[in-house]
């Protein structure tokens, strides 16, 4: 009995040892496995999908711009030279007038009165009354409230006549800018219709508004205008110009949120882009200047699709420039 155990003992022993054999083979085999399928496994890196632009070197332009209004800068009064009753008004607002033309008869108050006693010379027409004429040219710029019946005393105002051929244009400039703009200086006037007229500076007013600390500077339009008084406009005139200033949109330009850093996105070999810190000098609505750095204008950056990249990043390019 002691050999037939024996027996199986080590029949038991040599089928586990076989067992432990094969598992550990195994084992061995789906490790070679899986080391093979991750060594052949390709890794994708994304890239980013972006247009470009160059960089180009020539003249950029940088204007101010200010809201502005149409003035008739001389406006003659028609007065009343007598006291008495108005029984005549010849004229309306905007009328254009000439010199000579009556605008208003006045009757006296004696004269007036005789006639509802039916005495005097109350028969004849006209007789007692004073013809009131424009001493000037122009247009009435206002409306006249006086009409017939009224009673108006001497030197009472009953019109006011402006000379359009004395039109100006009225801007107040912040005294920050009272450099740019003195007598001569060349202006584009832009009206609401996005019609364009070019201008000089006429005078500049020697005094600044407390409140507002804006100076008054009339600017006169070239040629002759028929634009009425009190028109909104802008007046453009020259802030700063470079002739050989590196110029690139401005939508190429990123920045921080603190915008206290600004740069742009440079191509490099051809799929690579390469974060360049920049300074800005002019700018302009659509164009701005670079300065202090070692961009050419054989350079391309990205004009599209560089918010958010990284430094060094991957990128594939849709549109040349």
């Amino acid at each position: 009995m002691h050999g037939i155990t024996g027996t199986i003992n080590r029949k038991t022993m040599k089928n586990i040892s076989l067992l432990i054999l094969f598992a550990a083979g195994l084992s061995v085999f789906m490790g070679c496995g899986n080391k093979t399928s991750e060594t052949t496994e390709e890794v994708v890196v994304p890239k980013a999908v972006v247009s470009v632009t160059s960089l180009k070197k020539g003249r950029i332009e940088e204007q101010i711009t200010l809201n502005a209004r149409t003035i008739f800068l001389k406006k003659n009064d028609v007065v009343a030279p007598i006291s008495g009753y108005i029984t005549g008004v010849n004229g309306k607002y905007g009328d254009k007038v000439e010199a000579g033309r009556v605008l208003f008869k006045i009757q006296t108050r004696e004269n007036k009165a005789l006639q509802q006693s039916g005495g005097g010379n109350s028969g004849t027409p006209g007789m007692g009354e004073i013809a009131v004429a424009a001493t000037t040219s122009g247009v009435i710029n206002q409306p006249i409230t006086l009409g017939a019946g009224t009673y108006v005393t001497e030197g009472t105002t009953l019109c006011s006549l402006a000379d359009n051929n004395d039109l100006l244009v009225r801007v107040n400039v912040p005294f920050e800018y009272h450099t740019l703009l003195h007598q001569g200086t060349p202006c584009i006037l832009m009206l609401q219709d996005n019609s364009q007229s070019e201008g000089t500076v006429y005078l500049v007013r020697p005094f600044v508004d407390e409140n507002s600390q804006t100076q008054e500077v009339l600017v006169k339009p070239k040629g002759t205008h028929a634009w009425p008084e009190n028109m909104n406009l802008t007046v453009s005139s020259l802030k700063n110009s470079n002739d050989s200033a590196l110029i690139i949109p401005k939508a190429a330009l990123l920045t921080n949120e603190t915008q206290d850093e600004f740069w742009v996105m440079k191509i490099v070999n051809d799929s690579v882009a390469v974060k360049v810190i920049v300074q800005t000098g002019i700018k302009n609505d659509s164009l701005l200047e670079i300065v202090n750095t070692g961009l050419t204008p054989e350079d391309i950056i990205i004009l599209e699709g560089g918010y958010g990249l990284e430094d060094s990043s991957l990128v594939t390019i849709i549109r040349e420039p």
